[in-house]
């Protein structure tokens, strides 16, 4: 497994404290822009009304240094009491907070002036507001006591290890889905066609994950579908091919007679070839359609179609091609005309009852069945062969997939007709549905929108 990142695990430490720090910083500044300048804070009410309860003090000198004293006492303020002329009534701190030097005459107006950078700010409120001559107050809330600097110092420590803690956790809760995805898709680019990340959790990691592994066994189904189609193709030509060389052998020959005899035989291999190159290129030809239209539906030549002539037509040339076999046909009443691509109709047409031939008895009946209701058509396909297991049901319409792996001759092919069946059903907004059983047949339904 890929180590985790000590580059993302530094990063998402620095962003994490970055961001404690900011906060810090915010609430910080928020209090000290309240507690300097918003007059309507709760300090500047404090002080207002403290300033009021000493003005009605101020004319007895030792009620006013009681109550300075009790303000000192109770709220921490360093206050200074100033009558006319700037002449000190009374304070509860020494030296005696200073107005800096006020002109007199005119009386110091409310307000906030400057004190030194470690010192709290300090505030003037006239005893009076209806007349600021009669004396004013300096007001200071006071330094709070500072704490001592190795506790607090084990606090920051505390803290920023905490930190490094949390972030290293967090950190390693991204980097090892991440490690163990990126694990998997190497071996998988390797060719190790097993690697899956089988990950159980539950978020978007998890998601990720599933998304991956059904990725992996889709591309792991193509390139053994593609693997299938060498084996089968390979297979298909090698039988036909040699028995046309055969007769061209004995051709050669002069035995005009033996040549003769051969040539049913290879008129039906050119047959099969035909068939085989045809269901492959088809194939090929509506993937490549639906894969420019971004999954879209291959465009169709669609034609008015007699459903009736369509059936009576492909059973004709399944006879003729197959003159030992039996086949019933089932016409219902008042079949509609399809607006559809006649030929790949046909096509999907022949294909199931090519299948029924080649997974049936050969004096077992195979049945074509049309019926029309008011929104749909059904064609089906009977036959009373071997059947499908229930565990290939699911995988017998995907391309180059075959129940019978011994490619005899009689079921050979390339897997390609449900395939290709289903693909021209869908292409005309229809359904195929297969029911089978084991021993007793299959029923393949074609349902189209009639």
């Amino acid at each position: 497994m890929i180590a985790p990142s000590r580059g993302l695990l530094l990063r998402i430490y620095v962003v994490s404290m970055a961001q404690l720090l900011l906060v810090a910083g915010v609430i910080t500044l928020t209090g000290w822009l309240l507690f300097k300048f918003d007059p309507n804070s709760p300090f500047m009410n404090e002080a207002r009304y403290t300033v009021a309860q000493l003005a009605e003090r101020a004319h007895e000198p030792a009620l006013l240094q009681r109550e300075l004293e009790r303000v000192a006492q109770l709220t921490g303020a360093h206050v200074s009491v100033y009558g006319a002329h700037g002449r000190l009534l009374g304070s509860n701190v020494t030296p005696a907070l200073d107005r800096l030097q006020q002109q007199e005459a005119h009386g110091p107006p409310p307000g906030m002036f400057g004190s030194g950078p470690d010192e709290p700010p300090v505030h003037v409120f006239p005893l009076d507001a209806a007349d600021p001559r009669r004396g004013y107050a300096v007001y200071s809330r006071g330094r709070p006591p500072r704490p001592p600097a190795t506790p607090a110092l084990w606090a920051l420590g505390a803290a920023l290890i905490g930190a490094a803690l949390a972030t290293v956790v967090l950190a390693r809760s991204f980097v090892s889905p991440l490690s163990e995805l990126a694990s998997a898709a190497e071996k998988l680019g390797a060719g190790d066609l097993s690697a899956r990340v089988r990950s159980g959790r539950k978020d978007e990691f998890g998601q990720l994950a599933q998304t991956f592994d059904d990725m992996a066994d889709r591309l792991t189904q193509v390139l053994r579908s593609q693997q299938e189609l060498l084996a089968n193709v390979s297979h298909e030509l090698r039988t036909p091919l040699a028995r046309i060389r055969v007769a061209i052998d004995i051709a050669s020959e002069g035995d005009a007679s033996a040549a003769q005899e051969a040539l049913g035989e290879i008129t039906e291999d050119l047959g099969e070839l035909e068939r085989l190159v045809s269901d492959v290129l088809q194939t090929a030809k509506l993937d490549l359609a639906a894969g420019r239209a971004g999954g879209a539906l291959p465009r169709l030549r669609n034609t008015a179609v007699d459903v009736r002539a369509l059936a009576e037509t492909a059973a004709q040339r399944f006879r003729s091609a197959y003159p030992g076999r039996t086949l019933q046909l089932e016409l219902g009443d008042a079949l509609p005309t399809l607006q559809a691509d006649q030929v790949l109709l046909r096509r999907a047409i022949d294909n199931l009852l090519a299948n029924a031939r080649a997974y049936s008895d050969d004096d077992a009946a195979i049945t074509l069945r049309v019926h029309a209701s008011e929104a749909q058509l059904e064609i089906e396909v009977v036959d009373r062969g071997i059947g499908i297991a229930a565990e290939d049901l699911l995988n017998v319409s995907k391309p180059f997939f075959r129940t019978d792996k011994s490619r005899a001759r009689r079921t050979g092919g390339l897997g390609l007709g449900l395939s290709l069946s289903r693909r021209i059903v869908e292409a005309h907004a229809g359904e195929l549905a297969i029911a089978s059983e084991l021993g007793k047949g299959t029923t393949v339904r074609i349902t189209l929108p009639a």
